[in-house]
């Protein structure tokens, strides 16, 4: 009997065993923080341009917008519009500060080296003012009218070390130039890409923190425009009304007080110093009556500005308490710069709607939208 034909042997198998999900995921999540981490490593010194860049796209995305909508087919060419009038606006101030500073750099040095040899006189109305007038008079005729104290009083200040600290400054601003040159060029790219960005960064934030994310990206971007348009109007308001108010009391160069009044006003209670020296240069002059109704002129617009025109161009955006505004502009100040101002203020509001989120889950989220069951279709049976 002849035996049967043997079944032929199976191929070998070359399927490897199936990977682990969970663990896949854990080491694609700790290559992707490695690669974070060293991203941010490479591009450490540019984090305060990009950071400027990302603040002041967000600040202008609404008009880039409606420029968009306008001539929808040249995006690349209105984004480098954009900035390179965001250029002129920063530049042009910084340079008119600048050249009136070389300017007046000789006259300066010209007045120290008389103060130091023939001392400065104290003002008529110095002795007069009520309990302190006669110890403010004896210090300054002490300290500034005789020429040996002033020359004590103002010896570490001489020509060589106005123009050393002068050339400092000059290297500083040639940096920061560099990198503000960094910040345009990040700034026009986010422009022209924004929709990109901004449904990656809305799916990236709902993946990871559901709709909860997506929400709080929305108000952390509202809080930086917010922040940022209302804090720059208000500056240049409360400057040119100051600035006005210079030239009226015969401030010397009311055209560079009011740019540094601007600028000053972007820190709190930093206008505050400039009309108070505004001031001062007035009373040390004499002139008493537009000295007092310079200071109190400017008290009055800050004070109109800051509680009154700041809240109402804001509104509802960054809902902060005085306190915390204030804490996170001097902390942002001081740890990252002049883009502290801005972003120090947004990340206390995120503080803030976490915290309400946390005592109220679910109350920062927006509703979820209903959704409809699915659809079921009767088929009637076919009689016969």
């Amino acid at each position: 009997m002849a035996k049967a034909p043997r079944a032929a042997a199976a191929p070998a198998s070359t399927t490897t065993p199936a990977a682990d999900p969970s663990g896949a995921r854990t080491r694609q999540l700790y290559l992707t923080v490695a690669i974070v981490l060293l991203a941010i490593w490479m591009a450490w010194e540019f984090l305060t341009p990009i950071a400027w860049a990302v603040v002041l796209a967000m600040a202008e995305w609404p008009l880039y917008a409606r420029a968009i909508k306008r001539f929808p087919n040249r995006p690349g060419l209105i984004a480098v519009g954009f900035t390179l009038a965001t250029a002129l606006f920063v530049i042009g101030p910084l340079s008119l500060a600048a050249v009136t500073l070389a300017q007046e750099s000789q006259g300066a040095i010209d007045w120290f080296q008389h103060v130091q040899q023939a001392g400065l006189p104290a003002p008529s109305w110095l002795g007069g003012i009520p309990f302190a007038g006669d110890k403010a008079a004896a210090w300054w005729q002490a300290h500034l009218a005789d020429p040996k104290g002033a020359n004590v009083m103002l010896g570490s200040l001489s020509a060589t070390s106005i123009l050393g600290w002068m050339r400092s400054i000059g290297g500083e601003l040639a940096r920061d130039t560099s990198l503000f040159a960094v910040t345009l060029v990040i700034m026009a790219t986010l422009l022209a890409h924004g929709e990109h960005v901004a449904g990656q960064a809305r799916v990236v934030m709902r993946r990871m923190f559901g709709t909860l994310g997506e929400d709080f990206l929305a108000k952390m971007t509202g809080a930086v425009r917010g922040t940022v348009n209302g804090t720059i109007f208000v500056s240049v308001i409360e400057g040119a009304i100051i600035g006005v108010g210079y030239w009226v009391a015969g401030v010397p160069q009311p055209l560079l007080f009011a740019t540094f009044t601007i600028l000053l006003a972007l820190i709190p209670f930093g206008a505050w110093a400039a009309f108070g020296l505004a001031s001062l240069i007035l009373l040390a002059q004499g002139h008493v009556v537009a000295g007092v109704a310079l200071f109190a002129f400017g008290t009055v617009v800050m004070a109109i500005g800051d509680n009154v025109i700041q809240p109402s161009v804001i509104g509802s955006a960054v809902e902060l308490p005085f306190l915390f505004a204030m804490i996170g502009a001097l902390g942002g100040l001081a740890e990252l710069g002049l883009v502290g101002l801005f972003v120090g203020p947004v990340i206390m509001a995120a503080l803030l709607l976490v915290w309400r989120e946390w005592m109220n889950p679910g109350a920062a989220a927006p509703p979820a939208r209903r959704r409809r069951g699915p659809i079921t279709v009767k088929r009637r049976a076919k009689t016969s």
